[in-house]
């Protein structure tokens, strides 16, 4: 099965992004952090040192498959998610004619940022 192209962006079209994404990685922390993900998450680590239940293993893998569907959504938009806590988050683009990531976090206003692929975040530097 043949991978998709990338998406490239330019700053306008991440800066576009923004509302929708933070809204997407604001609900992956709830999903991630719920008490009922913390109690599967228990759950399941009994279920594997026990016999378990049905009740524990399918608490757990509802938890799972909303995190899965949240994570799918984000890299649909062709978004790199690097860090869920923080929402650092790359978009693929181009800069004088060479491959880079728009770099952003969830508490930046606007994507402000830019770092070659190969640096990550320690080579942001500024747009």
């Amino acid at each position: 099965m043949p991978s998709e192209p990338e998406r490239l962006f330019e700053k306008a079209d991440a800066d576009a992004l923004l509302p929708r994404l933070r809204g997407l990685i604001n609900r992956l922390q709830e999903v991630a952090t719920s008490q009922e993900a913390v109690a599967a998450r228990r759950r399941l680590a009994h279920v594997g040192q026990s016999n378990g239940s049905a009740e524990a293993a399918a608490a757990a893998f509802q938890a799972s498959a909303d995190l899965r569907t949240v994570l799918d959504e984000i890299r649909g938009l062709g978004v790199i998610l690097r860090d869920p806590a923080t929402g650092l988050c790359d978009f693929p683009a181009l800069r004088g004619g060479e491959p880079v990531y728009l770099c952003w976090q969830l508490e930046e206003t606007e994507v402000g940022w830019w770092h070659p692929r190969d640096t990550g975040i320690a080579g942001r530097q500024p747009l």
